[in-house]
């Protein structure tokens, strides 16, 4: 066979590897989220897929879902239902239940890395406490929405900040109304759910946002405000720039202190349990003075630029 003819077959052969053996991207099943729940004492998957056949303009959106008794089973299930050849490429969403435990955040983190591939951008939200969901109907709205979220909020935590600690994670948790809260998740412990200031400055703190966009002040202010965090050993350092407060109603107190204090009570309240490093504050003190070292309390400097 001449040096022509081999290449040709190569690069004939790459093709098929890259349409799935032969099949097309259009006949295939695209899968853009994951959601889990827990229904009824088992687990409750549904897959959001494109809807290639759908007529009309705009993107549209088709479920499949299933029951089981584990994750993995019921992911299992509802990719049963599907007549095609599933593609995860595309997949930039997952949902972990709500009251979701660190154990079940790496047993779930897991299941998707072995689905996901190649997905790097894959984002991962905690489920609201809503009551029992119907897919069909509102699987569509919570991708929207939690897209929704990142973009307003310039929050984003992807799938491999499950693992990057050995102690615990925190993940943004889905609201339906305006903001997010924010899971603590840490080994061995009940989980932490915070809500309002505490959950962007923990955002900030993990590094998966730069900015605070709340309500504070008891919903009497506002304040949109670039951030930036630097830390000497345990002593935390949030920069603020462009900040932006407003006073709603006849409200016309001093915002800036305001909202500096409640920062303040919320960090020594994100802090007040180190049982796992969420800030990474540990990690800091340990390479200046040892592992065995004791770890002091940690302090909150913040800085108007």
């Amino acid at each position: 066979m001449s040096l022509q003819k081999v290449k040709t077959c190569l690069i004939c052969l790459a093709a098929l590897l890259l349409c799935g053996c032969g099949q097309a991207l259009s006949e295939r099943e695209i899968v853009r989220a994951v959601f889990f729940a827990r229904q009824g004492g088992q687990y409750s998957v549904c897959l959001l897929l494109a809807d290639q056949n759908a007529e009309g303009d705009g993107v549209h959106y088709k479920t499949a879902a299933a029951r089981g008794r584990t994750a993995a089973q019921a992911l299992h299930h509802a990719e049963d239902t599907l007549p095609g050849q599933l593609y995860y490429g595309l997949l930039d969403l997952a949902a972990l239940p709500a009251g979701c435990d660190w154990a079940e955040a790496q047993t779930l983190g897991n299941l998707l890395y072995d689905k996901a591939q190649p997905a790097p951008e894959l984002s991962v939200f905690v489920l609201d406490n809503a009551p029992t969901r119907s897919w069909a109907n509102d699987a569509a709205t919570l991708y929207e929405d939690m897209k929704a979220i990142e973009t307003e909020y310039d929050l984003h935590c992807g799938l491999q900040q499950l693992f990057i600690q050995a102690d615990g994670c925190a993940v943004p948790g889905y609201r339906p109304d305006s903001g997010y809260d924010f899971c603590l998740l840490a080994k061995n412990r009940p989980a932490q759910r915070v809500t309002g200031l505490s959950a962007q400055l923990a955002a900030v703190l993990c590094g998966q946002t730069d900015r605070i966009f709340t309500a504070f002040a008891g919903g009497q202010a506002v304040c949109d405000v670039k951030t930036n965090v630097t830390v000497e050993d345990t002593v935390v350092q949030l920069h603020l720039r462009d900040a932006k407060f407003q006073a709603l109603g006849e409200a016309q107190a001093d915002c800036p202190a305001l909202f500096c204090e409640e920062l303040r009570q919320a960090f020594a309240a994100l802090t007040a349990d180190n049982t796992a490093d969420f800030f990474h504050l540990q990690f800091w003190h340990a390479n200046l003075y040892g592992a065995d070292s004791t770890l002091p309390e940690a302090t909150l400097e913040i800085y108007f630029e």
